[in-house]
């Protein structure tokens, strides 16, 4: 190999030459600085903090090695204590005394789950589901539409591998690209043990909606009918408000689906819609909801909605525990580390759990806190995630490699009654008039159109201090989606 030639030595100025050193040390700083700016906008585009859209408040916060805070909105202040409690620490936590069973958490890669890992010990929590997700959902950068999930199914299906008795993995499709039964076919029989679905949500990627059809589109009837006959779990983010109609009339077809609508189908800030919720449990045996809210905004939110109406909120936990399921829908990536999972994890726990607490996202106040019996949470933590899953008595998944069959009883259903159904003033017909409502919803539906909603009679617990304001929080509701 040819040796480089040294160039040769710069000549030696002489003392009547002007010195040329002071421009080219500016030249050299200028050249400097460029080649830095240039890096950090380079490092900047691929962690999505620039190139799409404006950096994230939560990103930005996870970079900063800092948790967003934001003091109590004065609209839910009855989810605080009048006075504060200085006692109650952001930290504090009951013993240990369930196998708690997590059904709803994001991660992007091997790394986060170990982090994750980590805190399930620390809160006894025994196995968590990873839900494949896309990398808009894990980078919120509007560059990104409906993409790389399939990536990410095959992370979690690693992760699963990796420590089997402590994940499970579920795998997601695009139902308007993919053939949605032949991927989750192949993907059961390598290891997957459930599906994501993000149609029925009311939010958009970078590039468009994520409810790409209808949820009983007959394009995925087969899909449908082979989850509901082998009893596979799916968990499906079904804003109830604007998808109701078809919500009814894919569960209509099959009773039996093994199905979770999380964030309570964004259905729990009014009256009514708890109601309609409670209905969708009492009439399909296999459907149930999660109590995750995902970004912190919304757990804020969430938490404020059900501590300001603790009574009634306490009531339905109570009635519907073996229906309801421990999560926090986390999303997590890079940014993401151990101390944001802990206090999360830690918080949804403490709000379940104590009277009071101090929400680490709103440490300036005490808030009131659900308190619920062990009964209840046994089935919040450890029975109702249990039966969504198929769980055996040692806690074990079925191996779905083998056989993905899970037997499964067929309770007969009365006929449909749909002034059974109860009111939303909220409520949106389908605009192919497949409606499922009672005449009076109909009726109330059409006559408001474009008006604002009534509000609420007072609620169960306004004496006790709490809020009337329901049709309030019905408008905020709506809008609380994470991607």
């Amino acid at each position: 190999m040819t040796e480089p030639v040294s160039p040769p030595p710069a000549p030696t100025p002489s003392p009547s030459s002007p010195a040329p050193s002071g421009l080219l040390q500016r030249l050299s700083t200028v050249g400097l600085v460029v080649v830095v700016a240039f890096l950090l906008v380079m490092l900047a585009q691929r962690a999505g903090l620039i190139g799409g859209t404006p950096v994230d408040a939560r990103v930005a916060a996870a970079v900063a090695g800092s948790t967003p805070t934001k003091k109590p909105n004065p609209k839910n202040g009855k989810a605080y204590l009048e006075q504060d409690d200085p006692t109650v620490k952001v930290g504090d936590i009951g013993p240990n005394k369930w196998k708690i069973v997590n059904v709803h958490e994001h991660a992007q890669t091997e790394a986060e789950a170990a982090r994750l890992l980590k805190v399930m010990d620390r809160y006894g929590v025994q196995r968590t589901c990873l839900l494949a997700a896309t990398i808009y959902t894990f980078t919120l950068n509007n560059k990104y539409g409906f993409e790389q999930y399939k990536e990410n199914n095959e992370e979690i299906i690693k992760i699963k591998k990796k420590w089997p008795d402590r994940f499970c993995a579920f795998v997601t499709f695009d139902p308007a690209v993919d053939d949605g039964l032949a991927l989750v076919k192949d993907a059961m029989a390598r290891g997957a043990d459930g599906v994501k679905l993000f149609l029925g949500h009311g939010a958009a990627t970078g590039k468009g909606p994520f409810h790409v059809m209808p949820l009983d589109d007959p394009r995925l009837e087969p899909f449908w009918a082979w989850v509901e006959e082998n009893q596979v779990p799916v968990l499906m983010h079904v804003n109830l408000i604007k998808y109701w109609d078809e919500t009814i009339s894919l569960l209509e077809k099959h009773p039996y689906l093994r199905l979770c609508l999380p964030h309570f189908g964004l259905h729990k800030n009014t009256d009514q819609r708890l109601a309609r919720l409670g209905w969708v449990f009492d009439r399909y045996p296999n459907v149930f909801t999660d109590m995750s809210y995902g970004y912190y905004t919304f757990q804020i939110e969430g938490f404020e909605a059900l501590a300001k109406w603790r009574t009634r909120s306490r009531q339905y936990l109570q009635r519907y525990a073996d229906r309801i399921l421990f999560a926090s829908d986390m999303v997590l990536e890079a940014t993401k580390d151990e101390a944001y999972i802990d206090d999360t994890l830690r918080s949804y726990r403490q709000f379940n759990e104590a009277k009071k607490l101090r929400l680490f996202l709103v440490p300036s106040a005490t808030m009131h806190g659900m308190d619920l019996d062990d009964a209840t949470l046994t089935k919040i933590y450890e029975t109702a995630p249990a039966r969504f899953l198929s769980l055996d008595a040692e806690g074990r998944l079925p191996d779905r490699t083998r056989d993905p069959r899970v037997a499964f009883e067929r309770q007969p259903l009365t006929p449909l009654d749909l002034d059974s159904i109860p009111d939303d003033p909220q409520y949106r017909p389908r605009t192919d008039g497949k409606a499922y409502a009672s005449a009076k919803t109909l009726a109330r539906a059409a006559a408001t159109r474009g008006a604002p909603p009534d509000r609420d009679d007072a609620a169960p617990g306004a004496a006790n201090g709490e809020n009337d304001d329901g049709h309030a929080d019905g408008d905020d509701e709506m809008h609380h989606e994470c991607p």
